[in-house]
């Protein structure tokens, strides 16, 4: 049979007993009766629970006793009677007193009973605690107060909230700072607004929401647009805002500014680009050096050692050209080394006591047979032979040798150079004047220029590449000097001025020893008997370096490898070994350690004569052990005074 659908509960109705019996059980509402004057009739235990009253306490008070004395000042227990009699019911939450006087947040419910014939006998009031609820809520709105506090007073944010379709909901004060807008100005727009054009034109933003509804986050660092159109490289994060049923409903963001800190990465990728550049460049301009000098040092040795043997003039003369240009293109090879050291900030001056007259003395000497080939006299005039000032003297030798190689190159047959040094207290002025071909004056603001030359033109009378003067400028102000050049015109000279402080100051004795420093004046020393080890891979270099040993009267061994040269060694210690640097295998240091390491080994001096003529290759050597650094080539006179200065003839 079917179930009968309709079938009448079994529950009994409750008797009136049972009804009050049911009220006054229960505990978590207050359920009580007012009379028509708001006075209590009954009382349940939860009212007793609640309001802390035992029935006999409060039943024939008025229920204002339960209210504040705010609510009573502004009558409101009253109020709520009258309304509940018009409308049948009322509902109102507050704060109610307890009978120890402590208050509790209530929500009250207050219904009209009225009999049959509509006569009010009373009222029904329904009393519930609520403060837990209240608290609860009163800390989440703290909270969100807090929050909001929070968010509007970040500055270095843009802190906001994004509807469904991405349309600005909040807007806060680092938002306003960020991007420009009042908040009357973006809300309500699509967050796009923010956005490059490229980025709007291939619905980017609308595949970022659609990647945080599916996964949930989205972040990226990218470009984005104030409202004034400038740009700013901004790091984003965007999360999903999901209601209790997971759906979402709108979206947070928070975008950062990292522009400067993108700036200070990019710059330091352009400075880490441009030191490997320079460390490039550097390594480039050592390897040149080291490939011209080696084969300048074999055709500078023979040079000199044929131009005082041969007699013949017809091959003397040659050879005077030949010893000649050698030595200018060792001088360009180190003024391209120099400008690459100033270029770097790596360019220093070693200064200590010196004579003025000595060094200009040298440099004379050194263009003397440049000038002769032309025809062109040199003159000299010292106030006094001794002019001292603490300075460089390889550094101001260079500078004058500079002036006195383009007064030569720039003076017709015929002409004349004057050099000049006068001292007063203060100050000693150089002055280099030639009746050379002179400088327009359109030109004289660039004399000092790298790279800058009056004739660029390929059909220039003169060669040279313009790093002279500029090479001159820098090591006269690192003096602390000046100088300045004056021409009339074409056709009429030029003087060059230097002006050098005198110092009273001594440098400091903790210097690093320098190639000059072990250099004593280029004279042919005797080296009879003196046993001498030669190891450089060049055959030619070596042969020269062989030659012009045995003609001071050394006994000289060689040898093309470190190997070689150990095994020489040992067969015969030798007063003193020339070794370079740069070999295949093992290298001069290889070498030097390995010697070292051999009986006698730390007593023998070596000197490095090499081709790597950097400041760091001579700092190095130094450190590694070497007696000295002698840059490739060298004079053969030189040469043989400094194995002079670390040996005893025989």
């Amino acid at each position: 049979m079917a179930p009968n659908l309709h079938r009448l509960p079994t529950i009994p109705l409750l008797s009136w007993d049972d009804c009050r019996l049911l009220v006054e059980s229960v505990l978590d509402y207050a359920i009580f009766m007012l009379d028509v004057d708001g006075y209590v009739a009954t009382w349940n235990a939860g009212a007793e629970k609640i309001k802390g009253y035992t029935a006999e306490e409060i039943v024939g008070r008025h229920f204002s006793t339960f209210y504040p004395e705010e609510d009573i000042a502004a009558d409101k227990p009253r109020w709520l009677l009258e309304v509940a009699a018009k409308v049948g019911r009322v509902e109102d939450e507050g704060w109610r007193v307890r009978k120890d006087g402590s208050r509790f947040w209530a929500n009250v419910v207050i219904t009209a009973l009225r009999d049959g014939s509509g006569l009010l006998r009373g009222f029904g009031k329904v009393t519930r605690d609520l403060s837990d609820r209240r608290a609860t809520e009163e800390r989440l709105r703290e909270s969100e107060e807090r929050f909001h506090s929070l968010v509007d007073a970040v500055v270095d944010y843009a802190i906001f909230m994004l509807d469904e379709q991405g349309h600005v909901t909040t807007w806060n004060v680092g938002a306003h700072r960020l991007k420009g807008y009042e908040p009357e100005e973006v809300l309500g727009q699509h967050f796009s607004v923010f956005y490059t054009p490229e980025d709007r034109e291939r619905g980017r933003p609308e595949q970022i929401l659609e990647t945080v509804r599916r996964e949930g986050r989205f972040e990226e660092e990218g470009w984005r647009v104030r409202k004034d159109g400038t740009r700013f490289w901004a790091d984003v994060a965007i999360t999903p805002l999901r209601d209790s049923e997971g759906k979402v409903r709108g979206f947070a963001k928070i975008t950062r500014d990292l522009t400067e800190r993108r700036e200070a990465e990019e710059n330091e990728r352009a400075a880490a680009a441009a030191a490997q550049a320079s460390r490039a460049k550097d390594d480039f301009l050592a390897t040149v050096s080291h490939e011209l000098r080696t084969p300048l040092s074999a055709i500078l040795g023979w040079a000199t050692i044929l131009k005082d043997r041969v007699t013949d003039p017809e091959v003397a003369k040659p050879l005077q050209i030949i010893h000649r240009n050698a030595k200018a293109q060792v001088r360009i090879i180190d003024d391209i080394l120099d400008v690459s050291r100033i270029i770097a900030g790596k360019f220093a001056i070693e200064p200590r006591p010196s004579n003025l007259v000595d060094i200009v003395n040298q440099a004379v000497d050194a263009v003397r047979a440049s000038a002769a080939a032309k025809s062109v006299t040199i003159q000299t005039s010292f106030e006094r032979q001794l002019c001292l000032l603490v300075a460089d003297p390889e550094r101001l030798q260079q500078v004058i040798w500079n002036l006195l190689s383009n007064s030569v190159k720039f003076t017709p047959s015929g002409g004349t150079i004057s050099v000049s040094v006068r001292q007063t207290d203060e100050a000693i002025t150089l002055r280099v004047s030639d009746t050379g071909v002179g400088i327009e004056p359109s030109f004289l603001p660039y004399v000092f220029d790298r790279f800058r030359q009056a004739d660029p033109a390929s059909t220039r009378s003169a060669g040279g590449l313009g790093l002279g003067l500029a090479l001159v400028k820098h090591i006269v102000e690192l003096h602390r000097g000046t100088v300045d050049v004056v021409s009339a015109g074409r056709g009429k000279g030029a003087t060059f001025t230097i002006q050098l402080p005198v110092s009273e100051s001594r440098p400091s004795s903790e210097r690093p020893l320098r190639t000059a420093d072990a250099e004593p004046k280029a004279q042919t020393t005797p080296l009879k008997g003196v046993r001498v080890l030669v190891v450089d891979d060049e055959p030619d270099a070596r042969d020269v370096i062989v030659a012009v040993l045995e003609q001071a009267g050394a006994v000289v061994a060689s040898a093309g490898s470190a190997r070689e040269a150990l095994d020489s060694y040992r067969s015969q210690i030798p007063d003193m070994i020339l070794s370079d640097i740069s070999m295949p295998g093992e290298d001069g240091f290889a070498f030097l350690a390995k010697l070292r390491a051999l009986d006698g080994g730390s007593e023998v001096p070596v000197v490095a004569l090499t081709a790597s003529a950097r400041e760091q290759d001579r700092a190095r050597a130094l450190a590694a052990g070497f007696r000295a650094h002698l840059a490739k080539p060298i004079e053969p006179a030189v040469l043989a005074s400094i194995v002079a200065g670390f040996v005893r003839p025989k």
